[in-house]
């Protein structure tokens, strides 16, 4: 009985010991498990005036984006200009615009499925000179575009701080609760 006790303490050990290599490997990467998809870049970029309405607008995330749910409508002074479903290359979206989009203001609405399952909506807006249609406009955009946010305010919002600090004491008071089960379990023995 004695010796079967001593194997199931040396098991006991090696678990715990196994358990605190995962829980290092946890805390260690802790963004790859809690990071969510974000927008990185789109073309035309927020609040720009560009020459001409372009073929496509291209929205870049920062890792592919599912087909579920996929939606981009870009509005223009007619109403919706997008041509046809909008398509994932990569980590790029891309929706075709109709050859009659006209000059003005637009604004492209998204909606994609991150690579972890959550729904990404957003929008951002941009102004055209020149129409496909060959239209032309003489004013800048109608409605004032905000400015970029300051840049430590955008990485302060997608801090990973707090999971991080979650998984930490999760991870703390994991080995502690295994810790006191195997001392307990050591003083029984004795």
């Amino acid at each position: 009985m004695r010796r079967l006790v001593t194997v199931l303490l040396a098991l006991s050990t090696s678990a715990g010991v196994t358990i605190g290599f995962a829980a290092a490997a946890i805390m260690a990467f802790p963004s790859t498990a809690s990071a969510h998809d974000v927008l990185e870049k789109t073309t035309p970029g927020e609040g720009t005036s560009v020459e001409q309405v372009p073929a496509e607008v291209v929205l870049v995330f920062s890792q592919e984006p599912l087909e579920i749910g996929l939606q981009v409508v870009v509005t223009g002074p007619t109403g919706n200009v997008a041509q046809g479903a909008a398509v994932i290359e990569g980590r790029e979206v891309r929706q075709a615009l109709s050859s009659a989009a006209p000059a003005g203001d637009y604004t492209v609405a998204y909606r994609v499925t991150s690579e972890d399952g959550h729904p990404l909506t957003g929008s951002f807006r941009f102004f055209a000179l020149t129409g496909l249609d060959g239209s032309t406009a003489t004013v800048g955009p109608s409605a004032p575009v905000a400015a970029p946010e300051d840049p430590e305010a955008e990485a302060a919002k997608d801090s990973q701080l707090v999971p991080v600090l979650l998984t930490a004491a999760g991870t703390a008071i994991a080995l502690g609760l295994i810790a006191f089960v195997l001392v307990r379990m050591r003083r029984r023995q004795s």
